[in-house]
């Protein structure tokens, strides 16, 4: 079995953003969009003698664009597209002096409807990965390791209030490459202070 780091604190994600105002049609949002410049700091717990760390020991630069267009009142689509960055890991594990890990597109998609309004949505999520270059162990290109995904599942949404939030969300993966395949189920609360 892999060896874990026990536990501790993960890496810091800074990431400043510039959302617009609303494009209106007919008295109503009809478009929203943001830029952000997501970083990924390696100051999480890290040792290169374990398999498995909170920390990843690397700076990552994850920008992306995100939009929601709302369709009718009722119904909308979504998308975020980020491009990631990695820096070099100069104390990996496994025995090699350097890693760097392939830089890739990823994105997320969901689109919804209000079944009951301003109470519960039903919708269709997922998320694509594709590697578009070689990771590299000590300066060398390992073939074949570009990674891709590309997962799909039913979401759900429930308010309790404007403030309270329950998100249920199914992954099934499929058209996958160097990497494992499966499902994910997310449930998560959401709260606004």
């Amino acid at each position: 079995f892999p060896q874990d780091n026990g536990t501790g604190i993960g890496d810091i994600l800074i990431g400043p953003f510039l959302q617009w105002d609303p494009v209106m049609r007919d008295g109503r949002p009809f478009f929203m969009q943001r830029i952000e410049l997501q970083m990924i700091f390696p100051t999480g717990k890290y040792d290169e003698n374990k398999s498995l760390n909170p920390g990843s020991n690397f700076f990552s630069f994850n920008p992306y664009w995100s939009g929601t267009l709302f369709i009718t009142p009722n119904w909308t689509a979504t998308t975020r597209v980020h491009y990631l960055w990695n820096a070099e890991n100069s104390d990996p594990f496994g025995g090699a002096n350097k890693k760097t890990a392939g830089q890739a597109i990823h994105l997320n998609f969901a689109t919804s409807y209000a079944v009951i309004a301003n109470t519960f949505r039903l919708g269709i999520n997922g998320y694509y990965l594709k590697q578009i270059t070689d990771s590299e162990v000590d300066g060398v290109d390992m073939n074949n390791s570009k990674e891709e995904v590309l997962a799909i599942g039913p979401g759900a949404l429930w308010s309790f209030s404007q403030n309270n939030h329950l998100f249920f969300n199914a992954y099934f993966e499929t058209g996958v490459e160097n990497r494992s395949e499966g499902q994910r189920y997310n449930v998560r609360f959401v709260h606004h202070f």
